[in-house]
């Protein structure tokens, strides 16, 4: 299992920088967080192949993917695409949010979305690995049956947030049992090869009865990402685990240093 930040290490100033950072950490990975704006051009991206860092992604916050305007939901898709443009010089995972469900029906929402997946698609990158992540906020598309269900239909792989789960369920879900039951779920709807190349986001995490609040530092939640780990050992999962915290490398390294005490 691979460890890293989500976006460039506090202790660094750009990529270059953010790879020693994490190096010195013994962490191997970085999200580019594209979240409130495509920052990054493609000539600078192809620098980055060569930093030996597991490079991904994670597209805009304002996608919506079941927007009413027509003109939203064309950016929206415009917005993938470009990602996935800057993304496809040196990494192959894509994240991103579906969207939101608004007035519409949860089986209208899910069919709107996945159609307009489809065409994202067609026009991508083969490389690119499109991941729609567990949300959340109650009012998001994107519960975790929603985003299974959704990648079977497509042939796509999932980015799973455990916080984000432990949030929207306001705090029910939070235990090993919990936590490996979804990875059974994982399994059974997408087969090994999803536990063999997991996405995964980790943070400590506050919520209300809408779900999530914001990201706290691990040791200042309750959620148990100490029990995520555990699951993830004891199912032979692999792949690649972003830490969201506001501490970024800090608690990256908490996370991969509990991890290895599990061998």
């Amino acid at each position: 299992m691979h460890f890293g930040t989500a976006g460039v290490p506090l202790r660094a100033k750009n990529e270059f920088d953010g790879a020693k950072v994490l190096k010195s950490f013994n962490l191997d990975a970085m999200e580019l967080e594209f979240v409130n704006g495509i920052y990054m051009n493609e000539n600078y991206a192809k620098f980055l192949k060569d930093l030996e860092i597991i490079f991904s992604a994670h597209a805009p916050h304002y996608i919506n993917l079941n927007a009413i305007e027509k003109e939203k939901v064309e950016r929206s898709i415009y917005y993938i695409i470009k990602s996935s443009k800057v993304l496809r010089h040196c990494g192959r995972n894509l994240v991103f949010h579906p969207g939101y469900y608004l007035k519409k029906s949860k089986d209208e929402t899910y069919k709107n979305i996945r159609d307009n997946i489809k065409l994202i698609l067609e026009k991508i990158d083969k490389n690119i690995s499109l991941r729609p992540e567990t949300a959340g906020k109650i009012y998001q598309f994107g519960d975790i049956d929603e985003i299974l269900n959704l990648c079977h239909e497509l042939n796509i792989l999932p980015c799973i947030d455990f916080s984000h789960i432990y949030a929207r369920s306001r705090g029910k879900v939070n235990s090993y049992d919990d936590f490996y039951k979804i990875l059974e779920k994982v399994e059974d709807m997408l087969g090994k090869e999803a536990i063999k190349d997991m996405h995964i986001h980790l943070t400590g995490i506050e919520f209300n009865k809408s779900g999530e609040v914001k990201h706290l530092p691990l040791e200042e939640s309750d959620f148990n990402y100490k029990d995520v780990l555990k699951a993830l050992k004891d199912f032979e999962a692999e792949g690649t685990v972003i830490c969201e915290s506001p501490l970024l490398e800090d608690d990256a390294k908490l996370l991969k240093d509990y991890y290895l005490t599990l061998f």
